[in-house]
C-alpha cells in the first residue's frame, strides 16, 4: 500500500500497511531513513554556518566551511523523496480533487501558518521592526517567495511542484528508463540556467521549483518505475559514489570561495552544484536502503517521521541560542555539537506531545 506524500516526513506505518510484502515496507522505512538522515544534515547545515564566523582562522576553519557547504544536498534529497512517494501514490489512484484538498491541508496550511508565526518571531527577538506587519509589499515578498524566514522556501518548492505534478504524470506512466530522465533534466537544467543568467534574472531563483529539476525528475522516474533501490544500489553504488565524490571536488571548492566573499562563474557555480547535490542526494538515498534493517536506521527512520516538525522548530531554537556559541577552540566544537542536539532533541518532543491533536494538525498539517 502506498502511503500519501507529505512535505517533509511520512507517518509511523499503520497496521494495514505492516501487513504488506515485506520489500515495500522496507521501501517505506527506507524514505523515512532518507528523511532522517537528511534532517540531521540539515540541522549540521544550520549550526556550522552559525559557528563558522566564530571559528578561528586556519585548518579549522576551513574544515567548517566544507563541512558547511558539502550539506547543500539536503534539499535536492528531500525533493527527491518527495517526488518519488507522491509520484507512486498518484499513479495508484489519482483524484484531482482530493490530491489538492489533501496538498492545501498538510502543505498550504502549514506553510501560511508558520510565515505568520515565523515574522512575528523576528519582530519579537527583534530582527525586524513592528512596522513591518503592516507592510503589504514585505507580506507579499515573504508569502511569494518563502522569505519569512530563511527555511521556509521549501515548503514552497514543494508547493510549487504538487501545482505541476499532474502535469507530469502523462510523461511518468510511460516509465522513462533514470538514465534517459537524468540526462534530459540536467540538459533541461542547465537551459534554465543559462535563460535566467541572459534574459530572466529571477530575484530569488533557489525558491523556484524550476531550479531542482533533476532531484525532482529522477524522483518522479523513481516513483514510476517501482525500482527495488535496495537491488539497483548495490549494482551501482560504485560509479554513484564516483560521480558524488567527483562533483564534491568540483562544487566544493567553488562554494567556499563563494563563502569566502570572492566571485565565481555563476553558470559554473549552478551547475557544479546541481551535478553534486544530485549525485550526494542518490548516495543517501541508497545508503538509506541499505540501512533500513540497522538499529541506527531505525532509529533514523523514526527521525524522519517527525522531520517536518524538525525542520520548522529548529531555526527558532538556533536563533535563541546562539548567543551562547563560544568564539574558537574545542569549546566551540563541544558547543556547536550541544546546540546541534538541542535543535534536533527539543523539536522531536514537541511532535511527541502534540502527536494526534487538533494543533499538530494546524502547525504541521498531520
Amino acid at each position: 500500500m502506498e502511503r500519501p506524500a507529505n512535505v517533509l516526513p511520512a507517518r509511523p506505518l499503520r497496521a494495514a500497511e505492516r501487513q504488506a510484502d515485506g520489500p515495500e515496507i522496507e521501501r517505506l522505512e527506507a524514505v523515512d531513513v532518507t528523511r532522517g538522515l537528511a534532517i540531521v544534515a540539515v540541522v549540521v547545515h544550520h549550526v556550522s554556518g552559525l559557528a563558522l564566523p566564530l571559528a578561528a582562522p586556519g585548518v579549522a576553519h576551513t574544515a567548517l566551511a566544507v563541512l558547511n557547504r558539502s550539506l547543500l544536498f539536503v534539499v535536492p534529497t528531500f525533493l527527491l523523496v518527495t517526488a518519488l512517494v507522491l509520484t507512486r501514490s498518484a499513479l495508484h489512484a489519482f483524484d484531482a480533487r482530493r490530491y489538492y484538498a489533501a496538498r492545501a491541508r498538510t502543505a498550504l496550511g502549514p506553510y501560511l501558518v508558520w510565515t505568520v508565526l515565523y515574522v512575528l518571531f523576528r519582530v519579537a527577538t527583534r530582527q525586524d521592526a513592528p512596522d513591518v506587519l503592516l507592510d503589504a509589499k514585505r507580506w507579499w515578498i515573504w508569502l511569494r517567495y518563502g522569505k519569512g524566514y530563511f527555511h521556509l522556501y521549501f515548503l514552497l518548492i514543494a508547493l510549487q511542484f504538487y501545482l505541476v505534478l499532474p502535469l507530469a504524470l502523462p510523461l511518468a506512466r510511460k516509465r522513462p528508463s533514470l538514465r534517459v530522465t537524468l540526462g534530459v533534466a540536467l540538459a533541461v537544467q542547465l537551459a534554465v540556467f543559462a535563460l535566467n543568467r541572459q534574459v530572466l534574472h529571477l530575484r530569488f531563483p533557489g525558491t523556484m521549483v524550476a531550479w531542482y529539476l533533476p532531484a525532482l525528475a529522477l524522483g518522479v522516474a523513481l516513483g514510476a518505475q517501482n525500482v527495488d533501490v535496495a537491488a539497483w544500489w548495490r549494482r551501482t553504488w560504485r560509479p554513484v559514489s564516483l560521480a558524488a565524490l567527483v562533483t564534491f571536488l568540483w562544487f566544493v571548492p567553488l562554494a567556499v570561495t563563494l563563502l569566502d566573499g570572492e566571485r565565481v562563474g555563476t553558470l559554473a557555480y549552478a551547475a557544479a552544484n546541481t551535478a553534486y547535490t544530485v549525485s550526494a542526494a542518490l548516495v543517501v538515498f541508497g545508503l538509506s536502503h541499505a540501512l533500513v534493517k540497522t538499529r541506527g536506521g531505525r532509529a533514523l527512520s523514526f527521525l524522519g517521521t517527525v522531520s517536518l516538525q524538525v525542520y520548522l522548530l529548529h531555526p527558532a531554537l538556533l536563533t535563541l541560542l546562539k548567543a551562547h556559541l563560544p568564539t574558537g577552540g574545542t569549546t566551540l566544537a563541544g558547543a556547536a555539537i550541544g546546540l546541534a542536539i538541542v535543535a534536533l532533541g527539543v523539536p522531536v518532543l514537541v511532535a511527541w506531545m502534540l502527536r494526534g491533536t487538533l494543533l499538530s494538525r494546524v502547525l504541521f498539517g498531520r
